[in-house]
């Protein structure tokens, strides 16, 4: 009979040969953030790389140690090649980086899937490692206790080499203080592919060793990811120590909370980090950025339009002459007539444009105008989708009467996010947002009593627009661009307001304005409340849509696609989240129906946009056809 002690001995063992894991993946993620400042989202996919590539060149029959050794290598030189040809021009402008690291993820997820498919792969532990060792009345496998061998043999490596090492003095100089080792002419080109490099071969080992361990399958590399952002965040940025001490901690309560709360495991990872942020950024041994830019901003003057632009141009100014309102009434009549004169599909694809479009508007405030990028906005779009089923579910209420219940509910929700949120600043704030949202996704992934788990959750309840036949096929949509239309009078007046001054001002200065009079921090708090509640106000009418939802409308997939909508639009301009949700949704609809890679293409979107426009596509509309006057588009 097993006895507690066992299982509690088992558990603990487990959560530290996990730790290891985490350890080598995020210790070269912990010098990426910490010298370089990038939050590489595609660092778990070295992992996931290296560990299907262990996967192969062991079934060809090369043996483990090559195997290994070759995914290692294979995920350096991508990553090495990748800082080198993608993100080393976007040197400081972190937002940017982050849309290159996520396009890679995409690329890369969709690759992999197009390889090895979607069967989980798992590399047969070598036959000198093939044995275990007794425990009481269990044995325990003996390759993972070789894994903290190599966690421990790695550490130990690393911390030679950034103690004793030339190249270590110049890492660790570049931890401490950036700008001094810029202006002492330490930090040159060649270290930042070199840093990359070891990041990746870091995360190359982990995935090799690790096959054996976890295996290989879709959507590890974004959980393993996940986990080494609380190792590096919870550890301290730039700190070996730390890492180590914090992987191990984070695998003993991944391993024991699974255990314990099964459904709160998720919770009980996450939480850590978002306290972590709030009251010591530093972690447990490291140090805070010494220097992050903000948001970029293109600074270049707009020059005089040439050739064909030119001869444009009286027809654009004449355009902009025209006034809102009339604008406002063609815009109502287009979304009248549409559905008389389009297919049911066609109206299904631009009620879906519709939605997006709202939940473009939404972030804007936050990111376009107050410039603070949140990555954790899924969960008001999720959470007003679960919101709006939980209420069906105990409440038969009408569905209009729901819609505003679920609203409620997410400015609520926003208000306490934000009040957490914002007592962290730029990056932070950032990791602050991952943090909260995968709180709230794994509050629903694995709360099954209350939410149904990955299972999802239906909803029977319907949206019609008063006075339009329930039976309609247009009848939701005609709802949705009630709302829709309603959200843009209400936007607009914003896009011209006092209140949207005052946060531009934020961004570029908000400690003037605080001499000023202006109480700055309830300005953010404004912003992040109202951008939640419209998000949340997206996310019901998407759950009428569809008429399901799940944890992935929760998932940072999800706030990928927010940002993402609101910068290939443009940031800051009022027409960019509406340009943004017509192209990428509309894209994304017709590309899937001639080519089942839309995901790697949707990759390369996020790639050029952040290197190519990133202003967006209204940014680069008024470049090409600078203003005249002091109006924005």
């Amino acid at each position: 009979m097993i006895g507690p002690s066992t299982v509690w001995t088992l558990s603990i063992i487990n959560g530290v040969a996990y730790g290891s894991l985490l350890f080598l993946l995020a210790a070269g993620f912990s010098m990426i953030f910490g010298v370089l400042k990038v939050i590489n989202l595609a660092h778990g996919s070295l992992y996931l790389a290296a560990a299907y590539l262990t996967y192969s060149l062991v079934e060809a029959g090369t043996g483990m140690v090559v195997a290994v050794a070759g995914g290692a290598i294979v995920a350096a030189l991508v990553a090495a090649l990748s800082e080198r040809f993608l993100l080393y021009r976007l040197q400081g402008q972190y937002l940017a980086q982050v849309l290159v690291t996520l396009g890679l993820l995409h690329i890369f997820a969709d690759v992999f899937h197009g390889v090895w498919g979607g069967t989980p792969r798992v590399v047969q532990v070598p036959d000198i490692w093939d044995w275990s060792v007794p425990m009481g009345v269990m044995s325990y496998p003996a390759y993972r206790l070789f894994l903290i061998g190599c966690g421990l043999t790695v550490a130990l490596a690393l911390w030679w080499l950034l103690e004793r090492t030339r190249l270590g003095s110049i890492v660790r100089a570049a931890v401490d203080d950036e700008e001094m080792a810029q202006t002492s002419g330490v930090v040159v080109p060649r270290l930042r592919w070199i840093i990359f490099g070891l990041g990746g071969l870091l995360a190359g080992l982990a995935g090799g060793l690790g096959a054996p361990f976890l295996g290989a399958r879709s959507g590890l590399d974004l959980e393993v990811f996940l986990l080494a952002l609380v190792v590096v965040v919870v550890g301290g940025i730039g700190s070996l120590g730390g890492a180590y001490l914090a992987a191990m901690l984070v695998g003993v309560i991944d391993s024991v909370g699974k255990i314990l709360f099964p459904e709160a495991s998720m919770f009980m990872l996450f939480l850590p980090l978002l306290l972590i942020l709030l009251f010591r950024p530093s972690g447990l041994s490291g140090r805070v950025l010494t220097h992050v830019v903000p948001v970029s901003r293109d600074t270049r003057g707009s020059k005089e339009p040439e050739g064909f632009a030119r001869r444009l141009q009286p027809w654009v100014e004449r355009a902009r002459t025209v006034p809102a309102w009339k604008v406002g009434l063609a815009l109502l009549a287009v979304l009248v007539i549409f559905p008389m004169l389009s297919s049911p599909y066609g109206v299904g694809v631009l009620t879906l444009i519709l939605i997006w479009a709202i939940v473009g508007l939404g972030f804007n405030v936050l990111l376009g105008y107050a410039g603070m990028p949140s990555f954790g906005h899924a969960a008001f779009f999720g959470g007003g989708a679960y919101a709006v089923a939980l209420l069906a579910k105990y409440w038969q209420g009408p569905s209009w009467l729901l819609l505003v219940a679920a609203v409620a509910c997410m400015t609520v929700m926003a208000a306490i996010f934000g009040v957490l949120a914002l007592r962290t600043r730029l990056v932070y704030f950032l990791l602050a947002t991952v943090a909260l949202g995968q709180l709230a996704w794994g509050v629903m992934f694995k709360w099954r009593s209350f939410s149904g788990g990955d299972d999802g959750m239906r909803l029977g309840a319907k949206l019609s627009m008063p006075g339009v036949p329930a039976e309609s096929s247009s009848a939701f949509y005609y709802a949705v661009a009630a709302v829709f239309f309603l959200v843009c009078v209400v936007f607009y007046r914003l896009h011209k307001s006092h209140f949207k001054r005052v946060l531009q001002g934020l961004q570029g200065n908000d400690r003037r304005l605080s001499a000023l009079g202006y109480d700055t921090w309830v300005y953010q708090f404004a912003a992040f409340v109202l951008s939640g509640t419209i998000t949340g106000l997206a996310g019901a009418l998407f759950a009428f849509h569809a008429g399901f939802v799940s944890p992935q409308l929760l998932g940072i997939v999800i706030s990928a696609k927010i940002m993402l909508i609101t910068i290939l639009g443009g940031a800051g301009t009022f027409v960019g989240p509406l340009l943004g949700a017509l192209v990428l949704v509309g894209a994304e609809e017709f590309v899937t129906r001639w080519t089942s890679h839309w995901e790697a293409l949707q990759g390369i979107l996020f790639i050029s946009v952040a290197i190519l426009a990133p202003r967006g596509l209204a940014g680069a509309f008024n470049r090409l056809f600078p203003e005249r006057s002091d109006k924005q588009t």
